[in-house]
């Protein structure tokens, strides 16, 4: 069960509505996964989140988190935000990554797919 405050709720909504004015159809993907997502968390807990992007906007990739990091500096949510290019994504299914495998087949992560485009 997502287990976000309701400031945390906000500055994710904040943040999808700002990548998707800023940089449109660029993030095919928001997860929320870790002890946010699993309903585990705790008061220092931060939102794990990972971004999959097109493949044309890996240079974007630091811009994409920059936008999250500056939104949650206004605020007392804590974020870690992950960005990886489709390719990228696919590339760590391919190779086994457990990582990968855990988010995606929610062993201990539950995640939140949201759609930005």
């Amino acid at each position: 069960m997502l287990q976000l405050t309701a400031e945390e709720q906000a500055w994710l909504d904040a943040y999808r509505e700002t990548l998707n004015k800023k940089h449109p159809g660029t993030v095919q993907e928001m997860l929320i996964y870790g002890s946010k997502a699993r309903g585990e968390a705790h008061a220092e807990s931060d939102v794990d989140v990972i971004l999959i992007v097109k493949n044309e906007a890996g240079p974007s990739k630091r811009e994409l988190r920059r936008i999250g990091y500056l939104l949650a500096a206004k605020t007392e949510v804590l974020p870690s935000i992950l960005a990886y290019t489709q390719e990228e994504w696919e590339s760590r299914k391919r190779s086994g990554s457990s990582f990968r495998k855990a988010v995606r087949a929610r062993r201990g992560a539950r995640l939140l797919k949201r759609n930005i485009s």
